[in-house]
C-alpha cells in the first residue's frame, strides 16, 4: 500500500475497505473537506481525533460543534478530542508550556517538536488505548491515518512541524493524503465544505503559530495577539539565535523577525499582557535559575521596553 508522501496520488480509497483506519483532523479547512471527500466516497472512518492543545483560534473552537452535528448527520463517529497531560509539568497547554519555560514553539527552530508532543502523541496513545486498534498492532497490522494535506502541498511535508505527520518508515501507520490524490486545493475545499452546509472554518493552527503570514494576524482577536506578545516577551531575555517567532527579519517582504514588532511598527491592536492571566516562569526551569542571558541577536530596543505598559512591565520583572 503506497501511501507516503512521495507518491500520494496513488493511494487506492478502496484500500481503506480492508484496513483500520482513522482521521488526524485539525479542524480546518483542509481536514474538514477530507471528511466530506470520504462522505461523498463511502469511506467511513474507524475514528476521528483531534489533538487540542489549549493555543487553538477562538474561531476553531467555535467550529467544532458545527462539525459534531454534520458528523452525526452522516453517520460519522464523532470527533474525539484529545489531549497532552503533562504527568509532572505544572502546565497543561502548549501556550503555558511556552511561557512558563520562557521558550518558542519547536517550528521556530525548524523542529517538529511541537507537533509530536502535543498533536501527534496524544493521538496515537488514545489509539493504543482502543480495543480493536491495539488487537490490530498487536497481530503486526499498520494503522492508516489520513492527513489533509492539500493539493499542491507537497512541500508541507517537507517543513518541520508537518514531517512528524509524513513519516513513511513508521512501524506502526501508514500515512495517506486524501486530497492530493483527489487533487483538491483549498478553494475546492472551501467550495465543498460550504456544499455540505457547514461553515468554512478559519485555517487551523496555534494562536502563536510562526508559519503564519502577516495577513493572518488581523483575523485573530485583539487577546489573541497579546497571547503572541506574551509568549515573544517572556522568552525574548533567553533567546540567543532568533528574534522572535518569525525567527529573524525577512528582506523578502520587509517584516521583522518578531511579531510583537510588526504588530507595533504596523499598528495593529493587541491586549496588554499585563491584562492577561498571569503565568509565572516555572521555578524547575532551568533558566529561572540561571537567570537572562540577552545574548541572543537583539540589536533593538527590547519588546518589552516597546509595550510600554507598566503593568506588564511589572509582570516581566516578577517573572
Amino acid at each position: 500500500m503506497e501511501t507516503t508522501k512521495n507518491n500520494p496520488a496513488l493511494f487506492d480509497f478502496d484500500s481503506l475497505d480492508s484496513r483500520l483506519w482513522g482521521v488526524a483532523c485539525g479542524v480546518g479547512v483542509d481536514s474538514v473537506a477530507m471528511l466530506v471527500a470520504l462522505y461523498q466516497l463511502g469511506k467511513r472512518p474507524h475514528a476521528i481525533t483531534f489533538a487540542d492543545v489549549g493555543a487553538e483560534k477562538a474561531g476553531t473552537y467555535a467550529f467544532i460543534p458545527e462539525l459534531q452535528k454534520w458528523l452525526a448527520s452522516v453517520d460519522f463517529p464523532e470527533l474525539t478530542i484529545v489531549k497532552r497531560r503533562p504527568p509532572k509539568a505544572p502546565y497543561k497547554t502548549i501556550e503555558e508550556n511556552m511561557v512558563m519555560n520562557a521558550t518558542l514553539p519547536g517550528a521556530t527552530f525548524n523542529m517538529g517538536s511541537c507537533t509530536m508532543a502535543w498533536k501527534i502523541e496524544p493521538q496515537n496513545a488514545w489509539y493504543k488505548l482502543q480495543p480493536n486498534f491495539r488487537a490490530a498492532m498487536n497481530r503486526g497490522e499498520k494503522i492508516v491515518k489520513l492527513i489533509g494535506f492539500e493539493a499542491g502541498e507537497t512541500h508541507r511535508t517537507n517543513r518541520a512541524d508537518a514531517r512528524a505527520h509524513s513519516c513513511g518508515d513508521d512501524p506502526v501507520y501508514d500515512y495517506a493524503y486524501p486530497l492530493m490524490a483527489l487533487g483538491w486545493d483549498r478553494e475546492k475545499c472551501k467550495r465543498v465544505i460550504a456544499a455540505a452546509g457547514m461553515p468554512v472554518p478559519p485555517k487551523s493552527a496555534c494562536v502563536f503559530c510562526p508559519n503564519q503570514k502577516p495577513e493572518e494576524l488581523s483575523d485573530l482577536t485583539e487577546d489573541e495577539r497579546g497571547r503572541i506578545v506574551r509568549v515573544e516577551i517572556t522568552a525574548e531575555p533567553y533567546n540567543r539565535k532568533v528574534h522572535g517567532l518569525w525567527r529573524r527579519p525577512r528582506k523578502s517582504d520587509g517584516r521583522p523577525g518578531s511579531i510583537t514588532r510588526y504588530l507595533i511598527e504596523n499598528k495593529i491592536p493587541f491586549t496588554h499582557p499585563g491584562r492577561l492571566p498571569l503565568l509565572q516562569l516555572n521555578p524547575n526551569c532551568k533558566k529561572a535559575k540561571v537567570g537572562s542571558s540577552f545574548a541572543g541577536p537583539h540589536d533593538q530596543p527590547a519588546l518589552v521596553d516597546l509595550i510600554e505598559d507598566e503593568a506588564h512591565a511589572a509582570i516581566v520583572k516578577r517573572i
